[in-house]
């Protein structure tokens, strides 16, 4: 049993990496902004779905595969870094003319927001388990008409593009 001096710094530690921003923060809080709650909802329920993964390689020891064998790690930690400069560059190419409608109910499009979560939790080797639904409330509350002009929607691509390459240099050069 763990005692109450030990669990403090745990508990905080993991807050606080729940609450700074990552890659999948940046998948949820973009896609709620530029396409709506919806989106945002559906890029949770992947980024979710991956931790069942994750938890799923833990219990069956491939998570310490990728401790006992670096290449395993080294090839998870690469294809999430390509992954992330591929949503960097579709982020900062998509075109305002072509951002989907806020309405959009297509399965199509609900597939892709619930997939771009899912894969990009996934190739995150580092994820944790700790993630809060809440950002896509209030991203939703804050993503008001303003928000979705197509200058601020601009800004807000390209300032999410340069921060998942960013997440994706940042990993590529952490041990």
């Amino acid at each position: 049993m763990f005692s109450l001096e030990e669990l403090i710094p745990f508990i905080l530690l993991v807050t606080g990496m729940a609450i700074l921003p990552g890659p999948n923060m940046m998948l949820y809080l973009s896609h709620t902004m530029n396409y709506g709650r919806k989106a945002g909802w559906l890029t949770v329920a992947g980024i979710t779905s991956a931790f069942i993964v994750h938890i799923t390689a833990t219990i069956l020891g491939l998570t310490a595969l990728l401790v006992a064998v670096p290449a395993a790690y080294t090839a998870l930690k690469y294809a999430g870094i390509a992954y992330l400069l591929y949503l960097a560059w579709k982020n900062y190419s998509v075109k305002a003319s072509e951002i989907k409608n806020i309405e959009d109910k297509t399965s199509k499009a609900n597939l892709f927001y619930y997939l771009k979560g899912f894969i990009g939790n996934v190739l995150n080797p580092q994820t944790t388990l700790l993630y809060f639904s809440l950002v896509v409330y209030f991203a939703a509350k804050i993503a008001g008409s303003s928000v979705q002009k197509p200058s601020t929607q601009h800004i807000i691509r390209h300032v999410v593009s340069i921060l998942l390459a960013l997440f994706a240099i940042k990993m590529a050069f952490s041990k």
